[in-house]
């Protein structure tokens, strides 16, 4: 094989070669890269490490990366956007599994179940799926909802809490022409987070709502959710809208009733 003096090196190789720590072992030159389709050189050095002169494959990768970086912080803003324009209470913005103290043995289970369902999440499409938590008002429902949300938002998990009322404003917003997300976005953006808290179901829907519901339980199938609702099962199939959306919400989901008295009232 020809010495790297004897062959007929562009200026970029021999610069770096008046600059090497580590010596050639072997090299080529002219050759076509299947993937960029540029003429490039090979060059192999002592220390294992390889480069293709010439090739942009490595460059085209960095660009892909850099644009998918890109795109997911867009996400992650619109995401945070709809999160911050959600009705949280101080409670809520503060929620933890250790500063929620159960008061009786339903509610210690109901914790031990919904910390359980945090530890086991796994994002496998066999794997996926919801808890509804059902009881009456005050009792930690969202509470225990946005404790298991923060815990896996810390975990690195794309997470959206949507409290009911809100969520259906907002898409009614869409319609607005000043409106900084269109109602695609907005469906994109709840069909693609890792997990979904949907707080606050009922039944005192409109027929907009009752509709919006439907899409987003439609969005939600098969993924990661907790629903959180004051309603019994009764109340949520009261009619043949309704039906079809609690039909939606149950698949795959794990109903879990939460009882006691209502601690805001009791503090």
């Amino acid at each position: 094989m020809k010495s790297i003096n004897d062959m007929g090196m562009n200026s970029e190789l021999k610069d770096m070669k008046s600059k090497l720590k580590y010596s050639i072992e072997e090299q080529e030159n002219d050759l076509r890269c299947e993937r960029c389709g540029n003429l490039y050189d090979y060059v192999k050095f002592s220390n294992g490490s390889e480069v293709r002169i010439g090739c942009d494959c490595e460059m085209i990768e960095l660009a892909k990366n850099n644009t998918s970086r890109y795109k997911d912080r867009i996400k992650r803003g619109k995401i945070n956007s709809i999160f911050n324009h959600s009705m949280l209470n101080e409670d809520l913005k503060n929620a933890t599994f250790d500063n929620y103290i159960p008061p009786n043995e339903n509610l210690t289970r109901s914790k031990e179940i919904i910390q359980r369902y945090v530890s086991k999440f796994s994002m496998e499409k066999e794997n996926k799926r919801s808890l509804l938590l059902q009881g009456s008002f005050g009792i930690g429902k969202s509470h225990l909802a946005m404790s298991a949300l923060y815990e896996l938002k810390a975990q690195g998990y794309t997470v959206l809490f949507a409290d009911v009322a809100q969520l259906v404003s907002t898409y009614r917003d869409t319609y607005n022409k000043n409106s900084e997300m269109t109602e695609k976005e907005l469906d994109r953006i709840i069909k693609s987070v890792d997990f979904l808290v949907l707080d606050d179901y009922g039944t005192s829907l409109t027929n907009y709502g009752k509709s919006k519901m439907f899409d987003v339980l439609n969005l939600r199938t098969g993924q990661n959710n907790i629903f959180t609702t004051n309603n019994t099962e009764q109340e949520l199939a009261g009619d043949k809208d309704l039906s079809k959306i609690f039909s939606r919400m149950m698949k795959n989901t794990t109903t879990i009733k939460m009882s006691g008295e209502d601690y805001r009232l009791k503090r």
